[in-house]
């Protein structure tokens, strides 16, 4: 499924991450890949331990990070994207108001 500013996601599954320096740091035996996020990434990470709009992910970003919003959207759906496709996030629609 494709991320969009107005998508929901969350974490898909729980994957134990370890801080070393600035990053996130997560082996994933099962799949047999190593993931690394900085400290950005890492923010998103968190912010996504519950359902939230990807434009609100944005919103929290841009008040503790200087970064103008397009750069942050673009950036944040790069992020997500590639953690849905490697089966990390889960994404939905946002309801119909």
């Amino acid at each position: 499924m494709k991320v969009t500013s107005q998508s929901i996601v969350r974490r898909g599954r729980d994957i134990p991450f370890s801080e070393l320096d600035d990053e996130l740091l997560a082996i994933d035996a099962q799949a047999g890949y190593c993931y690394s996020l900085n400290e950005s990434a890492g923010r998103v990470w968190s912010l996504i331990s519950v359902p939230i709009e990807v434009s609100e992910i944005c919103a929290r970003l841009r008040l503790e990070y200087v970064v103008d919003e397009a750069t942050c959207l673009t950036e944040v759906l790069g992020l997500l994207q590639g953690l849905a496709e490697a089966g990390l996030v889960q994404v939905g629609d946002a309801p119909a108001l």
